[in-house]
């Protein structure tokens, strides 16, 4: 495994997630199920993600976190698949700020231990 942080997908724009074309849309889309009902209000908060990943790339697991580095939650978890976790993004070790195991542990255990 691999650890690392990204700033991609931090340019979430509040107004335009809660804008009356996208309002719209959920309520027309309301009996299908979303993918991170938890977690989809706080990206607009995400200053940059901590991500691990297999030896192929594959995102495993992600933390989304503020500007100020703290976590504000984890996936994926019992409701929500997460954002990388569900995409078909691969990462090349090369293009994630270097972190480690013990870091991401840490941080992980400190958002699932207040959820």
């Amino acid at each position: 495994m691999n650890y690392g942080f990204t700033k991609l997908a931090t340019n979430w724009n509040e107004k335009e997630m809660n804008g009356i074309g996208v309002r719209l849309i959920k309520a027309i889309l309301f009996f299908v199920p979303r993918t991170n009902p938890d977690q989809e209000k706080l990206y607009p908060s995400v200053a940059k993600w901590l991500i691990e990943i297999d030896e192929s790339g594959i995102p495993i697991r992600e933390i989304g976190m503020d500007k100020n580095n703290a976590p504000l939650f984890a996936a994926p978890n019992n409701r929500n698949f997460g954002l990388w976790t569900d995409s078909n993004k691969r990462f090349e070790v090369g293009e994630l700020e270097p972190s480690t195991k013990e870091e991401f542990e840490s941080l992980w255990q400190r958002v699932v231990q207040n959820a």
